[in-house]
């Protein structure tokens, strides 16, 4: 489970009679913040490199996998596939990335004197959330605003530091299919599925929260996903990016909203369908869903398969989710 969102009560501190009596905290000592925050780097403070180099292996038990009647059944005779790819990942940039993504919640709560002062201050608050990556919108029935991640700017922020990642893995899946006893050149579906299992050799994390105070919706960078593991938004964050930094496919990611802001995350894939397939219809295109916080806890290959949803999720489209598309 996750934190998707979180509920925002603005500080509407009115000083005008029109728009209600004055608060006992004087707007003045909210806008201090607030102009503050408007003032911040609106990028990432530049770093001197730092490049780790990461091992990464995992196993695709698919070769041994046969389903009969929809079971999934597991020959243990046949060895399963192995993949080993080794990632440099610079550091320093994961982590300036992470301390800039964010808002203190303090810092976006303003206080105004009019109308057009609350729809500057809105307009203002926006544009810089926007800068950390975040975002704000009202729930349906307009008594909240919610605060939410934008997954485009996760993405956007590390597509060219994953690339090389993701032509690893691709050279990694050729390599592997070409060595199999029934060589084949790799689909789309292939490529993507491939990118999955690597996924799932990450570690499932629960995000903490950090000491600088900021909120991030229980998520983390996908680069530094890489570096120590997520959950399932921020391992579906990376995968989104590793497929989208090829351009591989189109790509959305589904959030699932509860009542109580947590929920889950599940990435869909626009490539061919298989029988069985767990999809998703989004602006006319059919996605097939990868659940991306699923790990390979056994290691033994046994990997969940692109259109694979876990039971407690399958009933996801009668609940309140939303759809993001991420390019």
């Amino acid at each position: 489970m996750l934190s998707i969102q979180r509920a925002i009560v603005l500080a509407i501190i009115a000083t005008s009679c029109s728009l209600g009596a004055s608060q006992s905290i004087p707007p003045e000592d909210y806008n201090k913040k607030f102009d503050a925050w408007l003032k911040t780097p609106n990028a990432p403070a530049t770093v001197n490199q730092k490049t780790v180099k990461r091992s990464f292996e995992w196993l695709d038990a698919t070769p041994s996998i046969t389903y009969r009647d929809g079971v999934k059944y597991r020959d243990p005779s046949i060895a399963p596939w192995s993949f080993s790819i080794v990632a440099s990942i610079d550091e320093a940039r994961a982590q300036a990335i992470e301390k800039h993504f964010g808002v203190p919640m303090d810092a976006i709560q303003f206080g105004y004197s009019s109308p057009e002062e609350k729809e500057r201050c809105q307009r203002l608050e926006q544009e810089k959330l926007a800068h950390h990556g975040m975002k704000v919108t009202a729930t349906s029935d307009g008594t909240a605003d919610l605060l939410e991640v934008s997954y485009q700017w996760l993405v956007d922020g590390c597509k060219s530091q994953v690339q090389p990642i993701a032509e690893s893995i691709l050279r990694e899946t050729d390599r592997v299919l070409k060595e199999s006893s029934a060589p084949r050149v790799a689909t789309s579906r292939d490529k993507v599925s491939a990118i999955f299992r690597f996924i799932q050799s990450i570690p499932y994390e629960s995000i903490p929260d950090l000491p600088d105070g900021k909120d991030r919706c229980g998520m983390r960078t996908p680069l530094l996903t890489l570096l120590k593991g997520g959950d399932c938004d921020s391992k579906s964050a990376l995968m989104a990016a590793l497929i989208r930094s090829k351009k591989l496919a189109d790509v959305v990611i589904v959030t699932l909203k509860m009542k109580d802001g947590t929920g889950h995350a599940i990435l869909g894939v626009h490539v061919d369908t298989h029988s069985g397939d767990r999809t998703i219809t989004h602006e006319g295109k059919r996605y097939v869903l990868a659940e991306a916080a699923s790990t390979d806890v056994a290691h033994d290959g046994n990997l969940a398969d692109l259109g694979e949803v876990a039971d407690e999720w399958r009933d996801f489209q009668s609940r309140p989710h939303d759809v993001t598309a991420v390019r």
